[in-house]
């Protein structure tokens, strides 16, 4: 049988229209006694090309209780066919607990407003990292003595309110195998059953699903033959791939931002060190002048002191009664100067 991928929004939508088909579903994912779904009234989350409208889609279960009660519960169905960022999600989650409208009906106008329990349902057309490649993920809660440990048996609207489960089923990781009726209607999720390029449609053996998925089959079926839904899932395929595009460019763009970035980064590097080399050969350059002035300095003061022990030693010379000439032989120095020293003090 050649029915629509449901993976796309359009026939995921079609399929959950159904009420007993969205019953069906729901049950076999959380494995509740439910016996009928109604849906909510669900916020678009954006409309693209002719009309076509991406949902998160979110239902009333009415679950029947072991003591032969109802609880209703909330039930909100997510599903994303890329990579999606998570805060998506916590967002979607944090409008269902924040809605006055996801109530208990039919209380009287005094009484206190009774929230619904929420359930949550990931359908994702990709692996997560880091977990184990099972197709079926349920994550549950458990009430735990936290001094001993032990695990608590009880029911509380406080806990069952504030907290919910989740189930997340990961189609890359599904296979022909079916060990039991969740395997057996994930089938229909099967990417590896494409019959066609485009992916638009899906071959199933209806023999070997259980006789109650047959309306499953029946109704992606219907949406498989129909022009409007080919149509529909083409505008998707159109948006996903102008979306990652749109998602290349940006990449593109931040990468060139983060060299233009990283260069500037580079030439401000480079214009501190050549400004720091500089600095340090105006220093370098400062000292050698000082050294090169202290240098003349200390020569000058040797020359001063050379030239006074001279005449020193002129004059003592001419005390001995030594004559100008031999005076001037021996030191260098003559009559004139000795005098002009002599005169002055001796400075």
């Amino acid at each position: 049988m050649r029915i629509a991928n449901p993976l796309y929004d359009s026939v995921f939508k079609f399929l959950m229209d159904d009420p007993e088909c969205a019953r069906t579903v729901i049950a076999t994912i959380t494995g509740l006694d439910i016996d009928k779904v109604e849906p909510r009234p669900t916020e678009m989350q954006a409309e693209v090309g002719s009309g076509l409208l991406v949902y998160r889609l979110d239902f009333c279960a009415h679950v029947k209780l072991a003591d032969g009660g109802f609880q209703l519960v909330l039930i909100e169905i997510q599903k994303a066919k890329e990579a999606e960022d998570i805060m998506r999600f916590r967002r979607y989650l944090g409008q269902q607990y924040s809605n006055p409208a996801n109530v208990v009906p039919g209380l009287p106008p005094d009484a206190v407003p009774q929230p619904l329990p929420v359930l949550a349902i990931y359908l994702l057309g990709h692996k997560l990292s880091g977990m184990p490649t099972v197709p079926a993920i349920k994550v549950a809660r458990q009430q735990l003595d936290a001094i001993t440990g032990k695990k608590l048996v009880g029911h509380s609207p406080f806990i069952e309110c504030l907290s919910h489960d989740s189930f997340i089923i990961q189609v890359p990781n599904l296979h022909d195998a079916a060990r039991n009726s969740l395997e057996s209607l994930l089938k229909v999720f099967d990417q590896h059953r494409k019959d066609s390029p485009d992916g638009h449609t899906l071959i199933i053996d209806e023999s070997q699903l259980p006789v109650e998925f047959r309306p499953v089959l029946r109704r992606l079926s219907r949406a498989g033959e129909s022009e409007e839904m080919r149509q529909r899932m083409t505008i998707e395929d159109e948006y996903l791939d102008d979306l990652r595009r749109r998602e290349r460019r940006t990449q593109r763009l931040e990468e060139e931002r983060d060299k233009a970035q990283a260069n500037t980064k580079k030439a401000q590097a480079e214009t501190k060190t050549e400004i720091k080399a500089r600095k340090k050969a105006e220093a370098d350059k400062q000292k050698a002048e000082e050294r090169e002035r202290k240098a003349e300095a200390d020569k000058q003061k040797a020359e001063a002191q050379a030239r006074r022990e001279k005449l020193i030693s002129a004059e003592s010379m001419r005390v001995d009664g030594m004559s100008d000439t031999l005076v001037h032989r021996y030191t260098g120095i003559d009559f004139a100067q000795l005098d002009a020293w002599i005169q002055s003090g001796r400075a």
